[in-house]
C-alpha cells in the first residue's frame, strides 16, 4: 500500500492586511520565480501549487505560503493519480475542484487531536441534579445570656451621664485692665557695680601686653662641620 500524498493548494485570497502587490512580490521570491509565471495564483480559482508530498513537508509549504501573505490549504491527494513531485522552478497550475480552502484568519491545520487521556473513573459517581454533595456541619448558636438586658424607647437616652458641678474659682481679686495697659510691673535690672579705677586705655597701635624675652637656645655645634660641594 503507498503512502498517502498531499497537495498544497490556493486560490488567491490574500492574508488579513497583505497588499496584492507586495504579496505577488513575496511569493515570486519565495518560489524562486517571476510575477507573471505566479500570476495565476492570484486567479481567484483553485490551484495546486505543489503535489505529491508528505503531510509534513505539504504543511512546511503551506505554512510559507501564508507568512509571503496569501491563503494556502492541504489536501489528500488520489493515490491512483498522485504524480510525482519534479523539480521546477514555477509553481503547477491544475485545478482542484475537491480542494477547498478556509476562511482568512481560521487555523489550517490537519493534525489530529490528542487521544483522550486514560483516567479511570469507575470510582466516581455523579449526584443528581441540586443535591449537596459537601455535607457542612451547623454551628450551634452561641449561648448568651441576655436576660439582664432590656431594650429601650425609640429615643431614649440609655446611659446616665453625671453631672459636672461648675468649678468655684475665686475672682474676686482680679479686674480687667483698660486697652492697651500694661498688665505686668517690670522690675528694673540695677547697674552692675563695676570698679574700672585701676583701669586705663592705651594708645592707637600700642602693646598693651608685656612679652618675657625668650633667650637664645644654647646648642653645641662646635663637632659639626660643612663639607665644601664640588663644583
Amino acid at each position: 500500500m503507498s503512502e498517502q500524498k498531499f497537495q498544497v493548494v490556493v486560490n488567491g485570497t490574500l492574508t488579513q492586511g497583505m497588499q496584492l502587490d507586495q504579496a505577488k512580490q513575496n511569493i515570486a521570491s519565495l518560489f524562486k520565480s517571476s510575477i507573471e509565471k505566479i500570476e495565476p495564483m492570484f486567479s481567484g480559482k483553485t490551484l495546486a501549487v505543489k503535489k505529491g508530498l508528505d503531510e509534513a513537508t505539504a504543511q512546511k509549504y503551506k505554512t510559507a505560503i501564508i507568512k509571503a501573505g496569501l491563503a494556502a490549504g492541504v489536501a489528500p491527494m488520489d493515490a491512483a493519480a498522485a504524480p510525482q513531485q519534479t523539480q521546477t522552478s514555477a509553481p503547477a497550475a491544475a485545478s482542484l475542484d475537491a480542494a477547498t480552502l478556509a476562511a482568512t484568519g481560521s487555523i489550517m491545520d490537519d493534525t489530529p487531536p490528542p487521544a483522550a487521556p486514560d483516567i479511570d473513573t469507575s470510582e466516581y459517581i455523579m449526584g443528581s441534579a441540586g443535591e449537596t454533595l459537601v455535607e457542612h456541619t451547623v454551628t450551634p448558636e452561641p449561648a448568651i445570656d441576655i436576660s439582664q438586658l432590656s431594650m429601650g424607647n425609640v429615643g431614649e437616652d440609655v446611659a446616665e451621664y453625671e453631672e459636672i458641678p461648675d468649678a468655684n474659682i475665686d475672682i474676686s481679686e482680679l479686674s480687667m485692665g483698660e486697652v492697651g495697659e500694661d498688665v505686668t510691673e517690670a522690675k528694673a535690672v540695677p547697674s552692675a557695680d563695676i570698679d574700672t579705677s585701676e583701669l586705663s586705655m592705651g594708645n592707637v597701635g600700642e602693646d598693651v601686653m608685656e612679652h618675657e624675652p625668650v633667650p637664645a637656645a644654647n646648642i653645641d655645634t662646635s663637632e659639626l662641620s660643612l663639607d665644601e660641594t664640588t663644583q
